[in-house]
């Protein structure tokens, strides 16, 4: 399995599941694909991804699971964004954390 390592030293793990992003201050939607997942941060494939910078409300369902962040986009490049999560609510955190749980032992 290929694991991304980004510029905090945090792993990013290869995860595919249905993303919905809203602008916070456009409420622009993007309903997308993830395509890599951290503690803090997920990639986000879309050919029309948000402005550097700009704060976003993110959903992410897997596995009949859903977690929810406030996040803001870190990168921007061809094939999509980069989101940090900068908020998220304990039972989130939970679920966030049993993913990851599960992607390490996989």
């Amino acid at each position: 399995m290929k694991v991304a390592r980004r510029r905090t030293g945090e792993l990013r793990r290869p995860f595919a599941a249905a993303i919905v992003i809203t602008d916070v201050v456009s409420e622009r939607q993007i309903s997308a694909q993830t395509s890599s997942l951290s503690v803090r941060s997920c990639f986000v494939r879309t050919t029309a991804p948000l402005n550097l910078g700009a704060k976003v409300q993110i959903t992410i369902v897997y596995a009949s699971s859903k977690m929810r962040a406030a996040g803001r986009v870190v990168s921007v490049g061809e094939d999509g964004m980069g989101i940090a999560f900068m908020r998220i609510e304990e039972d989130d955190q939970m679920v966030l954390d049993r993913w990851l749980s599960d992607l390490r032992t996989a």
